[in-house]
Order: structure tokens, then C-alpha cells, then sequence
């Protein structure tokens, strides 16, 4: 990593790494050369592998499609698959796309990127990121602006990779749960089960998840007793739903703070309702903004 692949934030020993090529990535963040997060892997820039970075962007929709298509005003609309794996689109198509600088300080940036509406998401659209970092506080925000002709559905959100220790734990309110990906998709929600209610705090080591909950208030605590460190989210706006991403063996975990659930165009032309996805008109623009704070337990 050096000077040319990405942009440097910094506040009073707190360092953020962005990088605008890399899916509009988050790198690295930073205190007095202490990571708070996963790092990108070093190989994460070269590959442009923005799922190897520090946290990524979800534009503009959060998680799959299931089966790369959905119906909207009547029209079956699809989307190509996006990932090795996955035999669904994931994820949108920012964290896979070039992101352009449009404005740089020492403490933030805005990076943003425009799609056509072709050979992808089937709407044109617009696409802003900002990171800005103040001392322990490390803020990104999302804008998207509908440029096509009709009504485009849409979803915002966040992918953000934590370190994992063997006491972590992790706090949020939970109601429902709207999917589980090792367990056959689910048509509407159900309830938390015990198990996996984080209200009270959760040692995220024990639990392999690739879950949608929702009844999120857009508050987190991952609590670091080992560290004395504590990081606290806070996702303003519409995030309504949160995707926890606990892979067996690894050690880093993700909290995604997200607006939509799921599969959430599917759902919705179901009419499932609750399912978060939001409708924007030619040139209105959606806003959604989180924070990282970190702070000594």
C-alpha cells in the first residue's frame, strides 16, 4: 500500500485509509498505528477486492437478489451475477466499481460513481460516498440519486469487518428474523429465537451466522474486554435491518447496518411488507449516514 492507492484521513493520531478504485473502500482505520478494524489484506487493492478491505459500500441495494431477477411495475427485471460463489447478484455494484475523488481535506472525502442503467442494475443512478474522521469518530455517508426516467427501488447500506477475539461481544436490538442463509429462504419474518437475541450482549466467537434481522434501532456495542476497547455504531436514517456475517474460523466478523432485508425486491413485489425497500422518483436522492465511535471500557 502506498500513496497512490488511496486517500489518507487523519485527526489527531486517528488514520482512516480510503480507496475510491477499490470499490470505494475503506482500508484501514486506525490510533496511533493500532488497527480498530480488519485491515484490507495486502492483496486487497491490486485485486480491486473491496470484501478484503475494511468496509465497503452496499449501492444500491444490500445483499442478493435471489434467482437475478425481480418484477417491477409489471417487468421482469434482471441482474447479472456478481460473485464467485454466490449464484446471486450480492451486495449492489458499488463495492465492484471505480469510484471517482470529487472533493478532499485532511479530515474527509467524497468519492462517487455513475451507472447508465445497463449491464447491471437495470435503473441509471448516481452515487456519492463521504468518510470523515474527527478524533475517535469515524463517519461514512451514502447518497443516491435516481438519474433514469421512472421510479427506481432501491437500498443503502454498509459492510463493515470487526476484529474478533475470543471474548467479543456483541450488543443491538433485534425483533425478527428475515433470513438465514444456510436454512432455506424464508417468505416473511419470524421471530428472534433465543439464541440469537443480541439485546443483552452476545459473545460473537460462539455464533456462525450469514443472518437478516430486523427490528434494528441502529445502535451497536462490540465490546472488547481483552483490548479495554469498546466501538459503538450508530446508523442514522432507515437502517431498519442489520446483517450479522460470522464465518466459522475467521477472525473478523461483520455488522452491517442495511436498510433492506434480503431479497428484498422479490419480497416486496410479493407484497411482503417491512421489507425496507425504499422507492426514489427521477432526480430525488436517498441520504444515509453511520458512525463509528470508539472509545476505552
Amino acid at each position: 500500500m502506498n500513496k497512490q492507492t488511496h486517500v489518507l484521513l487523519t485527526s489527531n493520531g486517528y488514520t482512516a485509509g480510503v480507496s475510491p478504485e477499490t470499490g470505494g473502500s475503506l482500508l484501514f482505520w486506525r490510533h496511533d498505528g493500532v488497527d480498530l478494524m480488519r485491515p484490507a489484506l495486502p492483496e486487497a487493492v491490486d485485486e480491486k477486492a473491496a470484501d478484503k478491505t475494511a468496509m465497503f459500500p452496499l449501492v444500491p441495494y444490500s445483499n442478493r437478489i435471489r434467482g437475478g431477477a425481480f418484477i417491477y411495475w409489471g417487468i421482469r427485471r434482471t441482474v447479472p451475477k456478481n460473485h464467485p460463489v454466490v449464484p446471486d447478484p450480492l451486495h449492489g455494484e458499488g463495492w465492484q466499481r471505480v469510484w471517482s475523488v470529487k472533493e478532499q481535506t485532511e479530515t474527509s472525502v467524497t468519492i462517487a460513481f455513475s451507472h447508465n442503467g445497463k449491464n447491471g442494475f437495470p435503473f441509471a443512478y448516481e452515487a456519492e460516498e463521504t468518510f470523515e474522521i474527527a478524533d475517535a469518530k469515524l463517519s461514512a455517508s451514502l447518497k443516491l440519486t435516481n438519474k433514469g426516467g421512472i421510479p427506481m427501488p432501491c437500498g443503502l447500506g454498509f459492510h463493515p469487518f470487526f476484529l474478533r477475539d475470543d471474548d467479543t461481544v456483541v450488543k443491538f436490538k433485534n425483533k425478527m428474523l428475515w433470513a438465514h442463509e444456510s436454512a432455506p429462504p424464508r417468505e416473511r419474518p419470524i421471530k428472534v429465537p433465543p439464541e440469537w437475541q443480541f439485546d443483552k450482549g452476545l459473545k460473537i466467537d460462539t455464533l456462525e451466522l450469514d443472518t437478516c434481522f430486523g427490528g434494528f434501532d441502529g445502535t451497536a456495542e462490540i465490546t472488547y474486554p481483552s483490548r479495554s476497547r469498546k466501538i459503538t455504531m450508530t446508523a442514522y436514517g432507515d437502517f431498519g435491518h442489520v446483517v450479522v456475517w460470522s464465518p466459522k474460523g475467521e477472525k473478523f466478523f461483520c455488522v452491517e447496518p442495511v436498510t433492506n432485508a434480503n431479497d428484498a425486491f422479490n419480497l416486496a413485489s410479493r407484497g411482503v411488507t417491512g421489507t425496507g425497500i425504499k422507492t426514489l422518483d427521477p432526480e430525488e436522492s436517498l441520504r444515509e449516514t453511520m458512525t463509528l465511535s470508539v472509545s476505552e471500557r
